[in-house]
């Protein structure tokens, strides 16, 4: 190295600031590369000692045999991880980047698989320390922000989905209701279906039967038509307690997250009970003599 020295300052016969300055960062260029490479066979070193010690014994070896704190331990051991596998040798690699110390140190905080393109990129062996320093700022700013931006775009990603399951979930219920409204049609219609072939028997029997057997008809037709009504009307309480168990279920589904609306809705109910249990009209059907509907 002191050869190497002796070769600057005898370049030139003039002695300028300059020249001087260049000198001076020549030499410190050397002695960061020279700290480099001493750097990563110590952190060689100390990886390999690390797993020949038992656990619990690496703080204090290194307290007491190299007087290492853990943390400059460390620091030496991810630069021999990072510089140490023949990257800094041009015999195993074509890569071979005339780093010095802390230009090592500063890419530290560039991912290992962008480094070297990183290097070629921002021509590294040109730059000051300071526009290095910079330089891994606004790309460890950038990288930041596209992972932030991924992990915005994978919420995203997330909310839709979720969406598309309350939609299909929907969209289901609503077939449901579809079926259920096209099953009462159905019923509905076959009453009235019913209903009108008993009308065409009565109409029949009345011109082509006897008085008697008329009688006798018609009150047959009365029973059924009876049985036909009380049957629709099992029916239509058979869907009312069917409707009623279902607000009561899609109440409580919501109660949890909309309150309000739970409340609004099981008071309607409430009220409409209340309403038609105090309506006279059932009193008064059920009395003798009271109108029929």
């Amino acid at each position: 190295m002191t050869d190497t020295i002796g070769t600057v300052t005898d370049v030139g016969s003039e002695r300028t600031p300059n020249v001087i300055a260049a000198e001076i960062n020549m030499i410190k260029f050397q002695a960061e590369r020279v700290y480099l490479a001493a750097a990563v066979e110590i952190g060689r070193r100390l990886t390999e000692a690390k797993a020949l010690l038992k656990h619990g014994e690496w703080g204090k070896w290194l307290e007491e045999s190299v007087d290492f704190s853990q943390s400059r331990a460390n620091k030496m051991m991810r630069i021999f991880k990072e510089y140490g596998a023949g990257q800094l040798s041009s015999s195993n690699s074509d890569f071979n980047p005339n780093l010095n110390y802390s230009q090592a140190v500063l890419l530290l905080g560039i991912p290992k698989e962008e480094r070297a393109q990183f290097i070629v990129d921002m021509d590294v062996e040109g730059m000051t320390i300071q526009e290095l320093r910079q330089a891994v700022s606004e790309r460890t700013q950038a990288l930041q922000e596209k992972d932030q931006a991924l992990e915005v775009n994978a919420d995203l990603q997330k909310t839709v989905e979720d969406q598309s399951c309350i939609i299909a979930g929907l969209t289901e219920e609503l077939d449901n209701l579809k079926s259920q409204l096209e099953n009462a049609k159905t019923s509905k219609a076959e009453l009235a279906k019913t209903t009108r072939h008993l009308k065409d028997s009565l109409e029949s029997l009345q011109q082509s039967s006897s008085a008697k057997g008329y009688e006798r008809m018609k009150r047959n037709f009365t029973n059924t038509s009876l049985k036909v009504r009380a049957n629709h009307i099992a029916f239509l309480c058979e869907s009312l307690d069917e409707t009623i168990k279902e607000v009561k279920h899609k109440l409580l589904q919501i109660a949890p997250n909309d309150k309000e609306t739970y409340i609004i809705y099981k008071n309607k109910v409430y009220d409409l009970l209340k309403m038609w249990l105090k309506d006279e009209t059932w009193s008064r059907q059920a009395r003798p003599g009271g109108d029929a509907q």
